[in-house]
């Protein structure tokens, strides 16, 4: 097995072996014009506080605010004090922001910080649950595109499945031959990951819940559960990916980048409370995060972004060798995307941008964007027909702050989105979402899913 570099390991991450092509986001190419960060600092930019509480979840995905503070952009901006406090799950990350601080007072919650959407707007409208109360929450930025993964679990791999539209029940007792039906598996119901999975079964005509199981599975016990044979297709992040690929329990089946290209990633959003009282030091923390995303995306800095997370997970001992060398051949025994891609596309399509990417502002929090995400919500009954999406929307994403902190730091107009709404939105299956007539894409896929008979997967070939 052929050793890759540190600096190449970092910029595979992310790199899918599916052979679909993902049609362009349709929104106007940003500005290719080289521009330098503005590094004064005005009195009036002084932050009321120096601190924040931002709560985190260990991933490739929070690089920006692993960088931002490493490499001191935050204290840059004043905010000299900023605490990265890691969480095993996005539900521990809402329990602690509705605690909240107390605005400095409490070190029991946190301010906000890395979340999945559409979690700032549950938590604003007391949602996630039947006795959640209301937690004002703003949404600040986007911190990614790229490198969330559905992977296979080697207990299939004999049977020589494919992906295809087909009968699902004989497969299904095929799997039993092996001690337990096939379950797919999330972290967290209504995680993003959960919504590309479910996206991705429901277009090969496989009903989630109905015709498989989905499994919610907290990610330190993901490995175990594999190899308990528990679960066979998993939606995870990158670094939860690669170590199922450490154990040798899972392969590859495609990128979400692949099921939607330059898709939303995860979130930065904090408690509006926070925000209303410290706009600067939250003008100042967008800052230190921007300048941040655009260090991660700068090729000059690969191996040192490469070195910086690697040496941040807690369970990294090994990291530096072997599992590096595993990585290199994350994605050996799937499709040879190389025939299929450009030369040009080949190697860097997927790659985990935090700033931008094919033109496209990935930082810039569209509101079309959350909309899609409270739309999906709503096509799979996590959420009611009557709740109220496009206020609820307005209410919590604030772009005009991440504008705001844009020029602030010398971002020229070129370069800052001009439409809250990213356009019509394009999926791996031809599906169409447009912003401006959301009730039509789900119709579609509520009528879809009443039309869809019982089919599913027969044969997987790794």
């Amino acid at each position: 097995m052929n050793q890759i570099s540190r600096r190449k390991f970092i910029s595979t991450v992310g790199i899918t072996a599916s052979s679909i092509l993902l049609n362009n986001c349709t929104s106007s190419p940003l500005s290719s014009d080289s521009f330098r960060v503005t590094t004064r600092v005005l009195i009036s930019d002084i932050p009321e506080v120096q601190s924040a509480r931002l709560g985190i979840i260990p991933s490739l995905e929070f690089a920006p605010l692993l960088v931002a503070k490493n490499k001191k952009f935050f204290t840059k901006y004043g905010m000299t004090d900023v605490e990265l406090v890691p969480f095993k799950s996005w539900q521990d990350i809402c329990d602690r922001t509705k605690v909240g601080t107390q605005l400095g007072t409490n070190n029991d919650g946190i301010d906000g910080g890395h979340f999945y959407s559409p979690l700032p707007e549950l938590l604003n409208e007391g949602a996630l649950d039947p006795y959640s109360r209301k937690t004002a929450m703003y949404t600040l930025m986007r911190l990614h595109t790229n490198g969330g993964y559905i992977v296979v679990s080697k207990r299939l791999k004999p049977f020589g499945i494919q992906l295809k539209r087909a009968t699902f029940s004989p497969f299904q007792d095929v799997a039993k031959l092996f001690g337990n039906s096939m379950n797919c598996a999330i972290a967290q119901t209504g995680s993003n990951y959960d919504l590309w999975l479910r996206y991705w079964l429901a277009s090969m005509n496989i009903i989630p819940k109905q015709n498989i199981n989905i499994l919610e599975i907290p990610l330190d016990e993901i490995v175990t559960q594999v190899k308990q044979n528990q679960a066979d297709l998993i939606c995870l992040d990158s670094w939860h990916t690669l170590k199922l690929i450490e154990a040798n329990l899972a392969d590859p089946a495609i990128g979400t980048n692949e099921i939607w290209r330059n898709y939303p990633g995860e979130i930065v959003a904090m408690r509006a409370d926070w925000v209303d009282k410290y706009p600067i030091a939250t003008q100042s923390l967008l800052k230190g995060i921007m300048e941040a995303q655009m260090w991660c995306d700068d090729p000059a800095n690969a191996r040192e972004l490469n070195n910086l997370i690697a040496f941040s997970f807690t369970d990294s001992s090994n990291f530096v060798s072997e599992p590096v060398k595993i990585f290199s051949q994350l994605f050996k025994n799937s499709p040879n995307q190389k025939n299929i891609l450009p030369k040009s596309e080949s190697s860097n399509s997927s790659t985990i941008k935090y700033w931008s990417n094919d033109g496209i502002s990935v930082s810039y929090p569209y509101k079309s964007h959350d909309l899609w995400f409270l739309t999906e919500y709503q096509r799979w009954g996590l959420l009611p027909p009557s709740f109220e999406v496009k206020e609820t929307i307005d209410a919590v994403n604030r772009e005009d702050l991440w504008k705001s902190a844009a020029k602030e730091i010398g971002i020229p107009d070129t370069n800052i989105p001009v439409s809250t709404s990213r356009g019509i939105e394009t999926f791996f299956d031809g599906s169409n979402f447009d912003p401006n007539n959301p009730e039509k894409y789900l119709s579609q896929k509520v009528n879809s899913l009443k039309k869809t008979t019982t089919r599913g997967l027969s044969s997987l070939s790794l």
